[in-house]
């Protein structure tokens, strides 16, 4: 399966992911001038299956908000937000995990401090 890129641009706006699990992914997004991170995109990740095969992939424009996924001003707020909709997702799903943070990764070379 063709898992989350790590960079990527998406509406002119650079995103850089810097955590995920099998749930959720958090991106620190760039602005318009920039590729400083602005803002975090907390995400739910999602399973497509078509003609190109099974790929994972974040919510479209029209999508996002509607599915719980949050763009957030403040790392600390985003990490909480994460955090919740990571244990929220985890006890609906019907994967066999013998616990989430064992399945979680922190994209070493961005990592939150």
């Amino acid at each position: 399966m063709k898992l989350l890129k790590t960079n990527f641009r998406l509406n002119g706006l650079p995103y850089t992911l810097l955590k995920r699990n099998e749930f959720v992914a958090l991106y620190g997004m760039g602005g318009t001038y920039t590729d400083e991170i602005l803002h975090y995109e907390v995400d739910i990740i999602y399973i497509r299956k078509d003609k190109y095969g099974e790929r994972e992939h974040i919510p479209t424009n029209e999508q996002f908000g509607r599915d719980r996924s949050r763009c957030f001003a403040n790392k600390n707020q985003a990490l909480e937000w994460y955090d919740k909709l990571t244990a929220e997702l985890y006890q609906g799903s019907s994967k066999v995990v013998s616990g989430v943070e064992g399945h979680e990764e922190v994209i070493l070379e961005y990592q939150l401090v």
